[in-house]
């Protein structure tokens, strides 16, 4: 691995880190403070947010667990979780191990959705500068053995004290499609890693084969070992309506539209499923509709128009503000309530 032209000797990394197993065992007064906490003010969570508002009182990503987004490909599970990375780093270190897009494909979709469209020259450098110290790209394509990809995720977290890491793909990872066994460790590893070190989780995962692209799939549709969601702490599920998707480039285009195209557009572009969160309340789902300028998913059909509605090239924003800026916060909070 390199980190800033420095090489990184995972291999030796992850051997330091093996520690002897009775360093872990404490008696049960080590969490005294922990405890006297909670019972006196309840259980506090201390999870981040997901950028849209209607979301907020039932979703967070808390510290010390894993995710796993999962969608049909082409479902722009990717893209989606690209945006909710964007919103993270403005107050949080993020490590993306993007294994099936080259970085700066992975950067160039992501400025795209903090601009709101076709970047400047200008805007870019602005990026780039905001994502100094806040947004790291493991360097690596195509397939990737899985106890490397836990030497980044453990450096990511221990050394470069990132608070999300996000694995796309466990396809990517090393691990044969029918080797349950260890598609199961791999995972189990992860979300020790995630304990450990308090640090979110977030692993990519395709879905098996269904009927066809316009059923809905659920957990239990995700490709690979049950023990996948078995083990994590939440599943997120995102699905596009691909009809309605049909039923907007024909309107678009000014091609005649049936009356199944005009009733689809009635329907949100996106579903992003809540199929599993552990220590929450909500499970359910969640619509959302797709703004194409900007590659941008927002909470309301009558945001789509426009992302950042007051924004005007001023970069003094992110200049002022290297947590990416109040801006995007106001037009998550704003603009995409539901």
């Amino acid at each position: 691995m390199i980190f800033n032209d420095r090489t990184i000797d995972l291999d030796a990394y992850l051997a330091k880190i093996g520690q002897r197993e009775e360093q872990w065992l404490r008696w049960g007064t080590h969490w005294k403070t922990e405890l006297l906490d909670r019972v006196v003010n309840g259980r506090q969570d201390r999870g981040e947010k997901l950028p849209w508002s209607k979301t907020h009182g039932g979703v967070q990503l808390r510290p010390g667990e894993l995710s796993i987004w999962a969608g049909i490909n082409g479902h722009r599970k990717s893209m989606l979780l690209g945006q909710v990375m964007l919103w993270l780093a403005r107050e949080s270190r993020i490590c993306i191990a993007s294994l099936e897009m080259r970085p700066e494909e992975t950067l160039h979709r992501m400025l795209c959705q903090a601009v709101g469209g076709s970047p400047s020259f200008e805007q870019t450098a602005e990026f780039l500068e905001g994502c100094n110290g806040r947004i790291c790209l493991y360097d690596q394509l195509d397939s990737v053995e899985a106890d490397r990809i836990l030497g980044v995720a453990h450096y990511a977290a221990n050394e470069l004290q990132c608070s999300h890491v996000v694995i796309d793909s466990l396809t990517k990872c090393g691990i044969a499609g029918d080797d349950y066994a260890k598609q199961k460790r791999f995972v189990d590893r992860l979300q020790w890693a995630a304990k450990s070190y308090g640090v979110h989780v977030h692993l990519v995962c395709h879905m098996r084969k269904g009927k066809d692209e316009t059923e809905r799939p659920g957990k239990f549709d995700v490709r690979g070992a049950s023990e996948i969601t078995d083990l994590a702490d939440n599943v997120f599920i995102t699905w596009k309506d691909k009809e309605r998707d049909e039923a907007v480039q024909c309107q678009a285009n000014g091609l005649p539209m049936t009356p199944v195209m005009t009733k689809a557009l009635e329907r949100p572009d996106q579903i992003l499923e809540v199929a599993k969160q552990r220590h929450g309340t909500f499970e359910g789902a969640y619509a959302l509709w797709f703004h194409r300028r900007s590659l941008q998913f927002l909470g309301s059909d009558d945001s789509r128009s426009m992302p950042w509605p007051d924004y005007n090239g001023d970069l003094s924003q992110w200049t002022a503000c290297p947590n990416f800026g109040d801006h995007y916060r106001r037009f998550a909070d704003e603009s995409c309530a539901a």
